[in-house]
């Protein structure tokens, strides 16, 4: 049986930005997105303002659904989130088979650009903007647009105010993969990463900028290393 690839997704993100991996990968993993509170078919929960009382919520949801070998994937903050749901299912079902982070320095490392989740409304969506951290047609339309910045402020709070807690080290392997023109990572803070695991940890960056989803050098990146994790398995 494949192993199970839980997703997390980045700031303001839902399950749905997965939903094309799950073909595109089902020769090396079985998808699973991870659908956070306030949005999809969450949208009716509060987001929390805990990072513990995310991840505890994500770790139980997670339990339910593993049958066996499973890998973490996370983009910018859903790469924190799932780091830290590496620890939280540590006790019950064991270290993943593999840690997947894209689009953020390791747990070790500060965030490193200007807060967006105190920002005005106007200085928020123009942050957005230069991340292209949301559809221009949508940046465009107040109306469609609002109803999604409350959950997106709540997380990037979380994401902004981060810091490493006194986790013992995985002995999982780690890849992590970043666009080279993105203003959330650089290549110091990327290989932070290695600090997390005793096993091994691969740093890659592709010519991209902060969002990676859809852009066909992710995709090669992620078949690859999916290939790699589970030769022989």
């Amino acid at each position: 049986m494949l192993p199970q690839l839980f997703c997390l997704p980045h700031a303001g993100g839902s399950s749905a930005g997965f939903a094309p991996l799950s073909r595109r990968v089902a020769a090396h993993a079985r998808v699973r997105p991870v659908e956070l509170p306030g949005r999809g078919t969450r949208w009716d929960e509060p987001p929390p303002d805990r990072l513990a009382t995310l991840v505890a919520d994500l770790a139980r949801r997670i339990r339910a659904e593993a049958d066996g070998p499973y890998m973490l994937y996370g983009h910018s903050f859903g790469a924190l989130l799932a780091y830290e749901l590496a620890h939280a299912l540590r006790p019950s079902l064991g270290e993943p088979t593999a840690l997947l982070v894209s689009g953020r320095n390791g747990p070790g490392v500060a965030h490193p650009a200007i807060p967006l989740h105190g920002l005005p409304r106007d200085r928020l969506l123009e942050q957005l903007r230069k991340l292209d951290g949301m559809p221009t047609a949508l940046l465009d339309k107040p109306d469609l647009i609002d109803p999604f910045l409350p959950v997106l402020r709540a997380d990037a709070r979380l994401a902004e105010l981060y810091r490493r807690g006194r986790h013992p080290v995985l002995s999982c392997r780690v890849r992590v993969l970043a666009g080279e023109s993105d203003p959330l990572a650089d290549p110091a803070g990327l290989h932070r990463w290695s600090e997390e695991t005793t096993a091994d940890c691969a740093v890659e960056t592709i010519p991209a900028g902060h969002m990676l989803a859809g852009h066909p050098a992710f995709l090669a990146w992620l078949r690859r290393t999916l290939n790699e994790l589970t030769a022989g398995a």
